[in-house]
């Protein structure tokens, strides 16, 4: 057998298409495998930047103390992390609804179109009622969706993730809108880690709010103690609701009483309670509280369209040894976040301290207006056997001497005398039932203004006039009031003076139940009347019966 091999001579042409034929496998492959090294080292970084990213967050997570600036940066960092549009973190009431709600994403004109925050309804009520990551592609299809309200964004994918603390959910961390159409599995792991972390930042956040709220009602207690011994000028009780709103965060205060008639009686307020806010507000907690002496919690009603709504409320009772002597209520307007259980004991044990130190303060006011009466009545009695025994003598003579001389010059002239002896006895008497035995009050009472304005006419028009006192002469007559009564004498006194031959004229004030008249006679037995009723508001009543 023989084999002819074909050569290439020098002579013949090169060939263009020629290739080694066991290259193009080992090439495919190297290639194949240097992409694959390529992307999961490009996955590498990208894991590594969202490492990053969640430490940093982890960082700023655990940086602040206050509990508002941590739920902050918990939801801006939630939405960096996983590259979401928005993002809100819920807060879980005592009640099963989302207490307070932040959020990020949404410019705020958006916000006030949309009006009231969620109250954990729909989509957002799952993680509520079974608190479990959740992750959807559209939130739109999912059976429990409620739909969005009106001026409402559209939203599509969805994360959620619950908070925990100490084995208690917390909140709810919300997140929509992903970057990359959904959310993946690897962003509800950052997600869940995130969550982690927010939760030991929030229970160390919410342990120096506690710590910092001990304090405030510390100081607000102390605080009022002091003002109350202090006996300043001014109300004293106004100080109390105002402390107890300071210390709570409340937007408003009441401080009520009971009245002798069992009723309790607004004494003092502080905040922005309004006159509107007060009719409409629901008094049966603050009489159950006077009642049984176990402070509550009011939980905030429906939601409604008024624009200064009241929300959550607490009433605690005063007590003094084993009866309530009032409440002591403070309360937040809608839209702000729930009193908790632990405001509620804070806010009780400073309403014990108020009213311990409101009675000790009402022993000493009362050991002094005892002392200063004491002193009164031994004045009067010295006034009445000394002094005013003496006038009436003076008096009595000098009546006796009308007899004696006939001169109308002198008759004149005596009968002027005694009329001065009269006033002077009337001013004297007055004056000792008119002094004020209330420690630190200086104002003028009613019987003080209204001599004054007879003796300011009198003096101007040329006759004399006599002031009787009759009924309670200790009772309060508001300001107000007073102003009233002595323009109504001055009045009396004008058209008595018209008459040009009025020589006396008598003036009568009587303050009997809720009725203060003013009677004024001239010599003629010419009188005119004027009354009004003393107001009594103040009382909580029940709504209705307003």
């Amino acid at each position: 057998m023989s084999h002819t091999f074909a050569t290439a001579g020098a002579d013949d042409p090169p060939r263009d298409d020629f290739r080694l034929p066991f290259a193009d496998l080992p090439r495919l492959e190297l290639e194949k495998l240097l992409g694959e090294v390529s992307a999961r080292a490009q996955d590498v970084l990208v894991t590594q930047g969202r490492l990053r990213h969640l430490l940093h967050a982890h960082a700023v997570v655990a940086s602040e103390l206050s509990l508002q600036a941590v739920l902050q940066h918990i939801v801006t960092a939630a939405q960096d992390l996983v590259e979401a549009r928005y993002a809100a973190l819920g807060v879980i009431g005592d009640h099963g609804v989302l207490d307070e709600f932040v959020h990020v994403g949404m410019d705020g004109n958006a916000v006030e179109r949309i009006g009231e925050l969620p109250h954990g309804h729909g989509i957002l009520g799952l993680l509520v009622t079974d608190p479990v990551p959740v992750r959807l592609a559209d939130l739109t299809t999912h059976p429990a969706a409620a739909g969005f309200p009106p001026h409402h964004p559209d939203m599509d994918s969805f994360l959620g993730v619950p908070i925990r603390i100490r084995g208690r959910v917390f909140g709810n961390l919300y997140l929509t809108g992903s970057a990359n159409g959904q959310f993946s599995s690897e962003d509800e792991q950052l997600a869940v880690a995130l969550a982690a972390t927010a939760g030991v930042a929030i229970d160390n956040a919410r342990l120096y709010q506690e710590s910092e709220q001990r304090h405030r009602w510390l100081t607000a207690s102390a605080e009022v103690t002091r003002l109350l011994f202090a006996q300043q000028d001014g109300h004293p009780l106004d100080m109390v609701p105002k402390a107890a709103q300071q210390a709570a965060d409340a937007d408003f205060a009441i401080l009520a009483l009971l009245t002798t008639s069992a009723q309790l009686k607004i004494q003092a307020t502080s905040g922005v309670l309004t006159d509107q806010m007060l009719a409409g507000m629901d008094t049966s907690a603050a009489e159950q509280v006077a009642c049984t002496g176990v402070p509550t919690v009011v939980a905030p009603p429906a939601p409604a369209d008024a624009p200064a709504r009241i929300g959550s409320v607490i009433v605690v009772p005063l007590p003094a040894g084993d009866r309530t002597t009032g409440t002591l209520s403070v309360g937040r307007l809608s839209g702000r976040r729930s009193f908790t259980d632990s405001d509620m004991h804070h806010l009780a044990d400073f309403g014990g301290h108020a009213a311990v130190a409101m009675e000790l303060d009402r022993a000493h006011s009362d050991q002094q207006i005892q002392r200063i009466s004491d002193d009164h009545d031994r004045i009067g009695l010295a006034l009445n056997n000394h002094v005013i025994q003496r006038l009436f003598a003076v008096s009595l003579g000098l009546q006796g001497l009308l007899a004696a001389n006939k001169t109308p010059t002198f008759q004149s002239r005596v009968n002027g005398y005694i009329d001065v002896l009269d006033t002077t006895i009337s001013h004297i008497r007055t004056d000792v039932y008119d002094v004020d035995v209330t420690p630190g009050h200086h104002t003028r009472s009613l019987q003080n203004q209204v001599l004054t304005a007879v003796d300011d006419h009198t003096t101007s028009a040329g006759f004399p006039a006599t002031v009787t006192f009759k009924g309670q002469l200790g009772r309060a007559i508001p300001g107000t009031l007073a102003d009233d009564v002595v323009a109504a004498v001055r009045d009396a006194l004008t058209t008595i003076a018209g008459h040009t031959d009025t020589t006396r004229a008598e003036l009568r004030v009587d303050i009997a139940g809720d009725l203060i008249t003013v009677e004024c006679v001239d010599g003629h037995t010419q009188s005119s009347t004027w009354s009004a009723r003393i107001p009594s508001d103040g009382l909580l009543v029940p709504r209705g019966e307003r």
